[in-house]
């Protein structure tokens, strides 16, 4: 009778674990989607080609939000952070915002995220996000990395304006 009892659990905690780890598929399969869908319809606004998600980035934007920290990572790849927003879109628009602020003609460093989101040579991307309530109550801090890195200065800012297309 112990023994049966003890299956029974093992059954119940199995079919638990198994929908909560389907949901949570679903549910990152969804981010994926939208993040892809959002970001590559800002890029063809700057004749960029469309990114590809990849799976070690992700890991790698997923290990960082877990710290809780909002600093750079300091890492190989490119990156953008936010905090406090409801969802992926309104992080990658907010982001984009940043175009209003960008001179074509005379670039300069102060629309890193934008050009990050835009730059031509970045061929891929993978985000995480996590509940971080030491930055705020409730909030997520969403992390993105990105391969070829962007925002590359070089000498004379030829980078940017070979990676950042006029609209």
């Amino acid at each position: 009778m112990l023994h049966r009892s003890f299956t029974l659990i093992l059954v119940t905690v199995a079919v638990i674990l198994a929908t909560l780890l389907h949901t949570a598929d679903a549910a990152s399969r969804s981010s994926v989607k939208n993040i892809l869908k959002v970001t590559n319809s800002l890029r063809a606004k700057h004749h960029a080609p469309p990114l590809k998600w990849s799976n070690k980035l992700a890991t790698y934007a997923q290990n960082w939000s877990n710290r809780c920290v909002f600093e750079h990572s300091q890492g190989q790849y490119g990156e953008n952070l936010a905090y406090g927003y409801p969802n992926w879109g309104s992080v990658i628009r907010d982001w984009y915002s940043e175009v209003k602020d960008y001179n074509y003609d005379h670039p300069q460093f102060n629309a890193g995220h934008f050009t990050q989101l835009v730059w031509k040579e970045t061929t891929e991307v993978g985000c995480g996000a996590k509940v971080c309530n030491n930055l705020c109550p409730g909030c997520k801090l969403y992390t993105c990395s990105y391969k070829v890195p962007g925002n590359m200065m070089g000498d004379n800012w030829r980078y940017f304006k070979q990676n950042v297309i006029r609209p």
